[in-house]
C-alpha cells in the first residue's frame, strides 16, 4: 500500500467514529508508549485520562475532539474556575532572605575603642520631614563610626556605598527611641546623647564631650545638621580638616596686646591673672568669684575691704575686714531707684568709689563714695540688660558687657559714651551657648588701657578670654581651658 494510503485511511476511520463520540462523554486517553486513543468509556488504570471539549465544526453541528489544543480537566481537578485549562505551576518559591544577626550588646570596654581608628560622622537635628531618613555614606578610606541623634524619634535607614565599613552606629533620640535598619553586620546602640543642628553652638561641643569621654572620640570628619531633617542626607568623602569638628574646637592665640590684672578667690584672696590665662601658667586651681553676676565682688587691693552683691543681687553688702570677716547691708539712698538685681561691681581705687549696675526691666547705673559712705546717684540704662562692669584705670571709665554681647562704655559718672556689638569679632563664642533657645551668660570684663578682656566663667571657672582691641575693633580669642 502506498504511503500517502494509510493516513487518509486513519483519518477517515476516525471522521466515521465522532458522531457517535458526540453523544456522550469524550476521553483522550494516552497508554504507557504515548499513543493517544479518544474513547467514549474511561482510561484504564494505564492509561492517563483527560475529558476533552467538542467542536461542533466537525460533524453535523455536533462536537468533536479539539485534536492539538489543550485538555480540559476533569471535575475537581485544579483550573480555572474548575473546568478551564490547568493553571501553570507555581514558580520555585525565592530563597529566603538571610535573618539579621541580632548581635549582642557591645560591652562598655568594647564600646570605648570605637572612636579609635574610625572616621567619626555625625548626622543630627530636631525633626525628620518625612516617615524614614535614609544616610548614604561613601568613605571607604577607613572604617566609620556613625552618629545618629535627634530630639523626636527618627526612622533612620543606614546606606553604606561598596567599600565604606561601618564599624558601629550610635543612635540617640530625647522623646522616644529612634529605630535604625542597617547592614546586619553592624552593631547599633542606643546612647543619650545631645542633638546638635550646627557646629558653632554648645551642644556640638558637649555631644563631642559624651563621644570622647565613653567612645575614645577626639574629633568627627563630617557633620550634617538641621533643624528638620530631609528625607537622604547623602555624606561623601573626602572632608577637609574642620577644626570645629574637633574637641579643641578653635585654638587661642597669643595676645597682641598683653594685659595682667588680679581676680578675687571663693575665699576672697586676690589671685594673679594675664589675658592669655593664670599667671603663674598652671592650670587655675581655686574658685573664682566674678565682678559680674548676682555673686559679683569688688575687693580692694590689700583685701582689707570688700563689697558683695547677694541673693538675686538686690543686696549690697560692706566687708569692712575683707570677704572673710562680718558684713553691713548697704541699701541705696530713698531717693535713689531700689536696687534690684544686681549685677556688676567695680571699685575705683584711687577715689574709692564703687558702681554698680543691675540687671533686668530698665536698670540702672549706681555710684556710691566708700569713703564719705554716702550714695551719689544712679541713671537709667533705657533697658539695656549689663553683665558686669569694670573700672579702666587708664582712662577713668568703665565698660560693661551686655547680654546680647555689646560692648558698653561709660565715663566717670556714669554716663553712656558708647555701645560697640561685639558678637561676631569672638571666636568660638557661638560655641559657648545655645544660640536658639538661651542666651549669652557668665560674662564679665578687665579694663586696661586701650585693651578690654572679656572672661566667660562657669562655676568659678574660666573657660575663655577674649582680648577685644579698642583703637581696631579687633578681637582674639587668647584663653580657653582644656576641656
Amino acid at each position: 500500500m502506498p504511503r500517502f494510503i494509510a493516513p487518509l485511511l486513519a483519518g477517515l476511520a476516525l471522521s466515521l467514529s465522532l458522531p457517535a463520540l458526540a453523544q456522550g462523554s469524550v476521553y483522550r486517553c494516552t497508554d504507557p508508549h504515548g499513543k493517544v486513543a479518544y474513547q467514549s468509556l474511561p482510561c484504564t488504570d494505564a492509561q492517563t485520562t483527560r475529558r476533552v471539549e467538542l467542536d461542533t465544526r466537525f460533524v453535523g453541528g455536533q462536537a468533536a475532539p479539539r485534536l492539538g489544543e489543550p485538555p480540559v480537566t476533569e471535575p475537581g481537578e485544579p483550573g480555572k474556575n474548575g473546568d478551564g485549562p490547568p493553571e501553570a505551576p507555581p514558580a520555585a518559591p525565592a530563597p529566603p532572605a538571610p535573618p539579621r544577626v541580632k548581635l549582642p550588646a557591645p560591652t562598655a570596654q568594647e564600646a570605648a575603642t570605637w572612636g579609635k581608628g574610625t572616621d567619626v560622622i555625625v548626622v543630627s537635628g530636631y525633626q525628620a520631614s518625612s516617615q524614614q531618613t535614609a544616610v548614604n555614606i561613601t568613605h571607604p578610606t577607613r572604617p566609620v563610626l556613625l552618629v545618629l541623634s535627634s530630639y523626636l524619634p527618627v526612622q533612620w535607614r543606614v546606606l553604606p556605598t561598596p567599600g565604606t565599613r561601618i564599624k558601629a552606629v550610635l543612635v540617640s533620640s530625647y522623646q522616644q527611641r529612634s529605630s535604625v535598619q542597617a547592614p546586619p553586620e553592624v552593631p547599633v546602640a542606643q546612647d543619650e546623647l545631645p542633638h546638635a543642628i550646627e557646629t558653632a553652638n554648645i551642644n556640638f561641643r558637649q555631644l563631642l564631650g559624651k563621644l570622647h569621654a565613653r567612645y575614645g572620640v577626639q574629633a568627627a570628619v563630617a557633620f550634617n545638621g538641621d533643624y528638620t531633617l530631609p528625607g537622604v542626607v547623602t555624606v561623601k568623602g573626602p572632608f577637609p580638616a574642620d577644626p570645629a569638628l574637633t574637641r579643641e574646637g578653635v585654638r587661642p592665640e597669643a595676645p597682641r596686646l598683653p594685659m595682667s590684672f588680679d581676680l578675687v578667690s571663693a575665699d576672697g584672696r586676690r589671685i594673679a591673672w594675664t589675658n592669655a590665662g593664670p599667671a603663674d601658667g598652671k592650670p587655675q586651681q581655686a574658685p573664682l568669684r566674678s565682678s559680674g553676676g548676682t555673686q559679683a565682688v569688688a575687693l580692694r587691693e590689700d583685701g582689707q575691704e570688700a563689697f558683695a552683691l547677694h541673693g538675686n543681687g538686690g543686696e549690697l553688702r560692706w566687708y569692712p575686714r575683707g570677704l572673710a570677716g562680718g558684713w553691713t547691708p548697704l541699701p541705696p539712698s530713698k531717693e535713689l531707684p531700689p536696687l534690684s538685681w544686681g549685677n556688676g561691681l567695680a571699685l575705683d581705687p584711687a577715689t574709692g568709689i564703687l558702681a554698680i549696675v543691675s540687671f533686668g526691666g530698665e536698670g540702672h547705673f549706681y555710684r556710691y563714695d566708700t569713703r564719705k559712705r554716702t550714695w551719689l546717684g544712679a541713671r537709667s540704662l533705657q533697658d539695656r540688660d549689663l553683665m558686669g562692669l569694670a573700672f579702666n584705670p587708664d582712662t577713668g571709665g568703665y565698660v560693661s558687657m551686655s547680654n546680647a554681647a555689646e560692648l558698653v562704655f561709660f565715663n566717670g559718672q556714669g554716663q553712656l559714651e558708647s555701645v560697640r556689638s561685639v558678637a561676631k569679632l569672638l571666636p568660638d563664642l557661638d560655641s559657648t551657648y545655645d544660640r536658639h533657645n538661651s542666651r549669652i551668660d557668665g560674662l564679665s570684663v578687665v579694663a586696661r588701657g586701650k585693651a578690654v578682656a572679656i572672661l566667660r566663667m562657669v562655676k568659678g571657672a574660666v573657660t575663655h578670654i577674649w582680648t577685644y582691641e579698642v583703637a581696631t575693633n579687633r578681637a582674639q580669642l587668647t584663653f580657653k581651658a582644656p576641656e
